[in-house]
């Protein structure tokens, strides 16, 4: 029954954008990353087999929760020989990709990030700055901590509605960012 229960949720993906403050308090563990390596193995799941694919992160900061100097996340799907299980929504990640990760039930759900593909922001060097920035999971500069959710019909001020950021305001940087979370969960030490 848990199992095709299990594979079904990963059949048809259906995610509400959660909102910055949201994920932060949700996430058993959020960290920095840098992917170091991947692999893809059979496991059987009740009386199903299915591919997952442990992504092996070297931590560079860990927010909330504790790891160690290095994380495994585990996602449903991958490839192993010459079969292939494809997850919708389910984010792919390449050696070298570096992350803010909001991590929640790892090994226990189809995708350990809060909000599935939301939970992942990437960090990538900003050629008119020169600085390391922060992107959405669309590799969409970051601007402010409220896009995350509102953006997309996410719950800004009791309601699910738009958000507009000044265009001036630059992309955020990722000091800026471990700066938000650190201040939300300071203010809600709320644990999950």
């Amino acid at each position: 029954m848990i199992a095709g229960l299990f594979l079904s949720t990963a059949k048809a993906t259906t995610v509400i954008p959660p909102t910055f403050e949201e994920m932060a308090d949700r996430a058993d563990l959020v960290f920095v990353g840098k992917v170091v390596g991947s692999r893809a193995e059979w496991r059987s799941v009740g009386t199903d087999r299915v591919i997952f694919t442990l992504v092996e992160f070297e931590t560079a900061e860990v927010l909330k929760g504790n790891a160690g100097v290095s994380v495994t996340l585990q996602f449903l799907g991958g490839t192993v020989g010459g079969v292939t299980l494809e997850v919708s929504d389910v984010p792919r990640f390449n050696t070298g990709d570096r992350a803010f990760l909001f991590v929640e039930g790892n090994g226990v759900q189809f995708c350990p990030l809060v909000g599935v593909f939301h939970g992942r922001f990437g960090v990538r060097r900003d050629e008119k700055s020169g600085r390391d920035i922060v992107v959405t999971h669309d590799g969409k500069a970051l601007r402010d901590v409220a896009e995350i959710g509102a953006g997309e019909g996410g719950e800004f001020g009791g309601q699910r509605r738009r958000l507009s950021i000044p265009a001036e305001r630059g992309p955020m940087s990722v000091e800026d960012f471990k700066e938000r979370i650190r201040s939300h969960l300071a203010r809600n030490p709320r644990q999950p």
